[in-house]
C-alpha cells in the first residue's frame, strides 16, 4: 500500500496564496469589464484547482497521476464556462470568459504541482492577452465589426423606432435586429460603428426612449 506524502503546513498556506494571488490577477480584468465570471469566480477555480492537485498528491501518494487529475479538473470547468457563453442571435459573447476560467484552473493545477515560475509566466500572459492584446485586436479588426445595443423594453412595449433614427443620424448603422425573448420584451440592434461615436453616446441614444428599460453596450 502506498504510503500518503504529508505536505508541511507552510507549503499548501504558499501554494493556496499563490493561487490565490494569480487567479485574482485573472479575475480582476473581467471584473473590471463586468463580465458574467469576475474576481472571486477566478480566484475561486484557481485556488480549487490547486487544492485538488495537492489533495489527490496527498492521498495517492507514490502512485499519484498528475495527468489523470488535470484531465479530470479541465474537463470539469469545461462545463463551468459554457455557463459564461451567451449566444445573441446570430452572435455568441463569452467565449472569452470561458476561455480565462479555463486557463486558470490550469494556473491553479500548475501551482498545486508547485511549478510556481511556470504558473507566474501563464498568468503574466493571460493578463497581457486580456489587456495589451486587446486592442491590437480592436486594431486589426477596425470600427468594421460588429458591436451590439442590448436593450430590455418594458412588458407590453413595443421596439421605439426613433432610436433608429437618432443612431443612424449621428453615424451609427444598424444591420439587423434581433428581438430575443417571447414578447420581444428584449432587443439586440447589431450595428456597426465607422464614425466612432462612444459608448456614453450609444447608451444615451439607446436609453432615450421611455419603453426602454436598460440598455448595455458590447464589447
Amino acid at each position: 500500500m502506498n504510503e500518503a506524502v504529508v505536505f508541511p503546513t507552510s507549503e499548501v498556506a504558499l501554494r493556496l496564496l499563490i493561487a490565490f494571488v494569480l487567479g485574482g490577477i485573472i479575475g480582476l480584468e473581467r471584473e473590471r469589464r463586468d463580465r458574467p465570471a469576475g474576481l472571486r469566480t477566478h480566484i475561486l477555480v484557481t485556488v480549487g484547482a490547486a487544492l485538488v492537485m495537492m489533495v489527490s498528491r496527498l492521498v495517492a501518494g507514490e502512485s499519484f497521476d498528475p495527468g489523470r487529475i488535470a484531465a479530470g479538473v479541465v474537463t470539469g470547468i469545461g462545463f463551468l464556462g459554457a455557463g459564461t457563453i451567451i449566444r445573441y442571435g446570430a452572435g455568441v459573447h463569452g467565449l472569452t470568459t470561458a476561455a480565462t476560467i479555463w486557463t486558470a484552473s490550469a494556473v491553479g493545477l500548475t501551482v498545486g504541482i508547485g511549478s510556481y515560475t511556470a504558473a507566474a509566466i501563464a498568468t503574466a500572459i493571460i493578463f497581457i492577452t486580456l489587456t495589451a492584446l486587446r486592442r491590437l485586436e480592436r486594431y486589426i479588426g477596425g470600427m468594421t465589426a460588429e458591436h451590439c445595443i442590448l436593450m430590455k423594453l418594458a412588458t407590453g412595449a413595443s421596439f421605439p423606432p426613433q432610436i433608429l433614427a437618432e443612431l443612424n443620424a449621428a453615424g451609427v448603422y444598424v444591420e439587423s435586429i434581433d428581438f430575443a425573448s417571447e414578447g420581444g420584451e428584449q432587443v439586440v440592434l447589431y450595428y456597426r460603428n465607422p464614425e466612432k461615436v462612444s459608448r456614453e453616446r450609444l447608451m444615451a441614444i439607446a436609453s432615450s426612449q421611455a419603453e426602454v428599460t436598460s440598455v448595455r453596450v458590447t464589447p
